[in-house]
């Protein structure tokens, strides 16, 4: 894998990132109700009380919704033009000051910042604002997601200030999960996603048209996964929808497939395996290009890929009989 591209830190030019220390979540940290409080008291305060996300939140591809807000005090704000962030912060004043030393007095780690500031500088703080791909710092299995609501993200998580959807396919391949099993440190049964290991995850080079033919379904995926998210995992509803939930995965199949040749080209060609050859031919339209009701074309394109003599579903079907993606799969 590793002579097949790049480490990901140059991939993405470093910009590889933590989410925020507050110092004292209790009070920064605030759900909707309370939000909505502040607001009514104060409409300025809205522009500094941003959507959060926490470990538990981030699922693969997507982001679980949790109304959870966070009150974002960088540094330097002048607070009293937030009266009711200021009143709310106020009740927890002693608690929020920086500590004079290491001493054990009340307080939140010695630092040069305000008491009612959040305690991380973060001075990349604007790329929360940008699209990018998140991820738990520890984790049982790919959860890696993208976020386009501007969420502002807790000290669990990291992410990586790129707007790509070819990397996130990358990375929550099944073949970049057994990199990860081999080279991660393990902590309670999960991987811990340590910036100095997940920096040096190798990223495949490919060419455009298949970096396009991958971002396109990614873009399906996405859609389908944000469209699905809420659907119950029994009942008569996931019924109703068994249909795409089958096409959501049938998708993530054929990304998987297709970043397995781009890292495994030779094992897998030896084996008749041309997935991206394949792909390539049905020239399939973006996302953003598909006129009309998006969701009943994207059956009408998993239909046409899922039928029983396509060449991808018979690939994919016997690719378990590669030894290589048997042991990158875990498969007996």
């Amino acid at each position: 894998m590793e002579t097949m591209g790049m480490p990901l830190a140059e991939y993405v030019n470093g910009k590889i990132y933590s989410g925020i220390k507050t110092g004292f979540n209790k009070a920064f940290v605030i759900d909707g109700i309370k939000r909505a409080e502040l607001v009514a008291k104060d409409p300025k305060s809205a522009e500094i009380i941003k959507p959060l996300a926490v470990g538990e939140d981030v699922q693969k591809w997507h982001i679980q919704e949790n109304d959870r807000w966070l009150i974002f005090t960088i540094r330097g704000i002048n607070i009293n033009h937030y009266p009711a962030i200021r009143e709310h912060l106020e009740q927890w004043r002693e608690d929020l000051t920086p500590k004079p030393s290491s001493s054990n007095v009340k307080g939140r780690k010695t630092g040069r910042y305000q008491w009612y500031e959040i305690q991380d500088e973060l001075a990349y703080y604007q790329a929360f604002e940008a699209p990018k791909i998140i991820y738990p710092d520890m984790a049982k299995e790919s959860r890696f997601a993208f976020d386009t609501k501007k969420y502002y993200l807790g000290n669990t998580i990291s992410f990586i200030a790129k707007n790509d959807l070819f990397l996130i396919a990358i990375l929550n391949s099944s073949i970049v999960w057994s990199y990860c099993r081999e080279n991660l440190s393990v902590l309670r049964g999960r991987l811990r996603f340590l910036r100095q290991f997940v920096e040096k995850i190798p990223i495949p080079t490919a060419t455009e048209p298949q970096h396009k033919a991958i971002e396109t379904l990614v873009g399906y995926v996405l859609y389908l996964s944000e469209q699905l998210k809420d659907i119950p995992s029994h009942g008569k509803k996931l019924m109703e929808v068994a249909d795409d939930k089958l096409m959501l995965s049938y998708f993530e199949q054929i990304i998987d497939a297709v970043v397995i040749e781009l890292y495994l080209p030779n094992e897998l060609h030896a084996h008749d395996k041309q997935f991206m050859r394949h792909l390539l031919h049905e020239n399939l339209q973006s996302l953003d290009k598909i006129q009309g009701d998006k969701m009943q074309a994207l059956r009408e394109i998993f239909r046409r890929l899922f039928d029983r003599e396509h060449p991808i579903r018979v690939g994919i079907f016997f690719l378990d009989s590669v030894p290589v993606v048997r042991t990158i799969r875990g498969v007996a």
